[in-house]
């Protein structure tokens, strides 16, 4: 009952707390599946953490304590930071609401390992301690890539938004946010023999800083949708009629349509439109969402076999120069990856 007891106090609190975070999510974007994926991929960071900070601790001329207080946080801020920079290249991360809570949970999965990892070499360690480590490090783990993420998404913003094409990564996105989150991790370790104060400390502003994150990303998640919405209609309503979008994308999908061969100039246009609709769809399945409590679904099937019809048609020589050529944006194509998978459900 006691071994029961320790491992429910050190690892169940932030789990928990996730499984809200994952239930106040208005837009409902993470499924369970994705959810314990990056908190296995978050595993994968602590377990990876765990023989680095060995090495460091072997190589550095420091003892364990000042190790733990002032070179621990940033050797295992940048191993979780590298969980929250693969999701965004893969394009895992669309709204700012879904970096804070990927963020989390890649902060949880570091934490459960970490937490197991102690609970297997320390098991005599009485409760109190189990739950300092469930309550207060767990948290602080997950807050801390939360803050991460929610930085490097604002800092990534502008180019999220323009055509995927022109999409150029940088890594300084990341480093504000890891600067934060490494001064706030030491500053948690610097009370080894007050833990209870820093447990306190972390309870009373981590669950606050995360709701704060998640009103703010609905807000601006909601003002990002309204805006693309009415382009991608206008853009929509010129396919439809006949023409071509009035910016420098539709004029350069006029060029090409103009130099290809017929059949594969009313393959690019049917792509183009057809993607325009599935574009616009998402937006409005994640737009209603917002205001509704059940999952809102909307079929697309039509949209998404006409635009895979359309692709094939045109061949994969006229795809290749269309695809630098189109408007849509890595947040787009993550909202259609997003009704993609509605659909699958």
């Amino acid at each position: 009952m006691l071994e029961f007891m320790n491992w429910s106090l050190a690892l169940v609190p932030v789990l928990t707390m996730l499984a809200m975070f994952v239930w106040l999510d208005v837009f409902k974007l993470m499924t369970l599946w994705e959810m314990l994926g990056v908190l296995l991929l978050g595993a994968a960071t602590g377990l990876l953490a765990y023989p680095v900070s060995g090495v460091f601790l072997d190589q550095l001329p420091l003892g364990y304590s000042t190790y733990s207080r002032f070179a621990a946080p940033w050797v295992e801020e940048t191993i979780k930071a590298l969980a929250i920079v693969l999701l965004f290249q893969l394009n895992r991360i669309g709204f700012k609401l879904d970096a804070v809570i990927s963020g989390f949970a890649i902060g949880a999965g570091f934490s459960v390992v970490e937490n197991i990892i102690y609970l297997t070499r320390f098991p005599e360690l009485a409760p109190p301690t189990w739950m300092v480590r469930g309550l207060g490090t767990a948290v602080m783990h997950g807050t801390t890539v939360a803050i991460v993420a929610a930085i490097a998404h604002e800092f990534a913003e502008r180019e999220n938004r323009e055509a995927a094409s022109d999409y150029r990564f940088n890594p300084l996105w990341y480093v504000p946010g890891l600067a934060i989150a490494g001064l706030l991790h030491m500053g948690f370790n610097q009370f080894p023999d007050r833990p209870l104060v820093a447990m306190i400390a972390t309870l009373a502003v981590a669950p606050f800083l995360i709701m704060a994150l998640f009103k703010f990303g609905a807000q601006e998640a909601q003002h990002w949708l309204a805006q693309d919405s009415a382009v991608h209609l206008q853009s929509l309503a010129a396919w439809r009629s006949g023409g071509y979008p009035d910016d420098e994308s539709g004029r350069r999908i006029a060029a090409l349509v103009a130099r290809s061969d017929p059949a594969a100039g009313n393959a690019v246009r049917d792509y183009c439109e057809q993607m325009t609709a599935l574009v616009l769809a998402a937006e409005t399945a994640l737009h209603d969402q917002a205001s509704e409590e059940d999952k809102v679904e909307i079929d697309a099937r039509a949209s998404f076999a006409a635009a895979e019809a359309a692709r094939s048609a045109m061949g994969r020589t006229t795809f290749a120069a269309l695809r630098p050529l189109l408007p849509f944006s890595r947040n787009d194509y993550w909202e259609v990856s997003e009704l993609k998978e509605r659909l699958a459900r």
